[in-house]
Parts: C-alpha cells; structure tokens; sequence
C-alpha cells in the first residue's frame, strides 16, 4: 500500500528567492528519498532550482548543505537516506561575506 508522507522544507538565501517562500510541505511517498525530494523540488519549481541545486549529471551541488532535522546529510547519502513523515529538510546555500 503506498502511503504518503509530509516533510516540512525550509529556505534560504537563493532558494527562497526561487521559491518565493520561507517555508512549506512536500507530499512524498513513504520510503522516499532526500534525492527524491530535490527532483520533485526540481520538477516542482523548474530550470532556475534544477540548476542551483543539481548539476549536469542531475548530481546535487557539492557547494550546498543539505539537513535533515538539523543533521548534515552527505551528498553521497542523499539516495540512501530515506525522508520519515514530519522531517524538516533545509537546503543551505553557500554562505559568502567576510
């Protein structure tokens, strides 16, 4: 039976001028990915998001980071780890300035 999820997404920086919104909640199917939810972001919010947070292989940027409820996530791990119903998912851009 599929069953769907609710993560809670927050933004920052670039990619909430992409999105236009500080915050909102995806719906993913249970045992979804975090790399499933950057490819609906993606479909979701188009080129501009695609191409800032994945590169041309459809790789996530090495320059972002990525949390799950306040954890790090590796980008190697982002196929592995699997998005529970609830997480909250931030992606940080790269933080510039001096």
């Amino acid at each position: 039976m599929d069953e769907d999820i609710s993560i809670n997404l927050k933004y920052f920086a670039n990619i909430r001028d992409i999105t236009g919104k500080k915050e909102e909640s995806l719906l993913l199917k249970k045992g979804h990915s975090v790399m499933d939810a950057l490819i609906k972001l993606a479909e979701i919010y188009g080129d501009k998001l695609s191409q800032f947070i994945l590169n041309e292989k459809g790789e996530p940027r090495e320059n972002l980071t990525f949390l799950i409820n306040g954890k790090a996530i590796k980008s190697e791990k982002l196929n592995e780890k699997k998005l529970k119903d609830g997480d909250v998912f931030v992606i940080l851009p790269p933080i510039s300035g001096g």
